[in-house]
């Protein structure tokens, strides 16, 4: 066992500090190596410098490529239920193996399941549903007054810059931002209002705005899109629990903090392709108007959805009890469409 850790440890920091980094593209693939059973390389796993775990958004997003590489039509994902069961290192692959649990005329139904080291370490049911054209459409209105607009903002990378030259950073701490600098930088996330790093100011309601995006441009594949925005989705979500708090990633009272489960709805199909047919009642019997609220707000226009575009990333904690928080995330385009809503529940010990 000893043996073990001390290899791992040096596979990490290894893997971390090393110029050869996957891209997210990269990270997300997985590679076929028998039917309905696919491969991530131990190489293309990302770890948190100051971690030992494998980011749950890099799993949840294969998994959810690996998914739809053994669909019968291309029907666009709509709902995702996960759970992680163990924590995986990057000390060797993750083999994901998909059961088909159902191909009907409108839905394809698959469940996942990741090992490693043939441990079970995550297990999540992905549907995925055919295009259809409906008679109703309704949703809310994308927040407007607190949202400030991505350009005025710093990166949490350059926020995490400036700390360097913060007098009042401890050296203790010193070498935590260090290598969280040094960590590949994947995704730009910009909060609305970011509270101080340092020391954090208790905020009530637990509610953010945070705008995300990929940082390096990707394919028009849409199956990729969606799996890049499950892996942003889940690097901010349950940091929400902690802005009751004088807390943050950088206290050292949090003595674990661990998702648990995901969940994702699709509400856009993130389609680039503007001339595909959607699948109405009928090809003789189109929908039917039905008399609508006079107060519905009306729907931006569709446009593909993109993750590397800005997003807002509408966050909010509800309730945290027994050493568990329950988050939730909208997630919208900058024109106003929300396209995913996604709950995450996790463990957070504090001492």
């Amino acid at each position: 066992m000893l043996l073990k850790r001390y290899s791992l440890l040096n596979t990490i920091i290894y893997r971390c500090l090393s110029s050869e980094r996957p891209t997210l593209y990269e990270s997300l693939k997985v590679h076929q190596t028998a039917p309905d059973v696919f491969t991530q390389p131990a190489e293309s796993l990302f770890v948190y410098p100051y971690r030992t775990s494998v980011f749950g958004g890099q799993i949840i997003g294969s998994a959810m490529y690996a998914a739809h590489l053994t669909l019968t039509k291309d029907y666009p994902l709509h709902s995702l239920h996960s759970y992680f069961l163990a924590a995986a290192d990057n000390s060797s692959p993750i083999i994901y193996t998909i059961k088909r649990l159902r191909d009907g005329k409108s839905f394809e139904t698959r469940s996942v399941t990741a090992r490693q080291d043939n441990k079970i370490i995550f297990e999540c049911a992905i549907s995925f549903h055919k295009k259809e054209q409906g008679n109703m459409a309704h949703q809310p209105i994308m927040p407007k007054d607190d949202v400030v607009p991505p350009e005025q903002l710093q990166s949490t990378r350059h926020r995490f810059k400036n700390l360097l030259n913060d007098e009042r950073l401890k050296p203790e701490l010193r070498s935590f931002v260090e290598l969280g600098l040094d960590m590949p930088a994947r995704i730009d996330i910009r909060h609305c209002h970011p509270r101080d790093l340092l020391r954090p100011t208790p905020k009530w309601p637990a509610r953010q705005l945070i705008w995300i995006k990929t940082i390096d441009p990707l394919p028009n594949d849409s199956y990729l899109h969606r799996s890049a925005v499950a892996y942003c989705s889940d690097r901010v979500l349950l940091t929400s629990a902690l802005l009751p708090y004088a807390l943050n990633v950088f206290s050292p009272r949090i003595h674990m903090q661990a998702s648990l489960d995901h969940t994702m709805w699709f509400h856009d199909d993130f389609s680039f392709d503007t001339t595909s047919q959607i699948d109405s009642s009928t090809e003789d019997d189109p929908p039917k108007p039905i008399r609508r609220h006079a107060d519905i707000p009306s729907i931006p226009s569709k446009l593909p959805v993109r993750a590397d575009d800005w997003l807002l990333y509408e966050l909010e904690c509800p309730i945290a009890m027994n050493n568990r928080a329950l988050t939730f995330g909208k997630i919208w385009t900058r024109d106003g469409r929300l396209v995913v809503t996604c709950t995450q529940e996790g463990v957070i010990r504090c001492y």
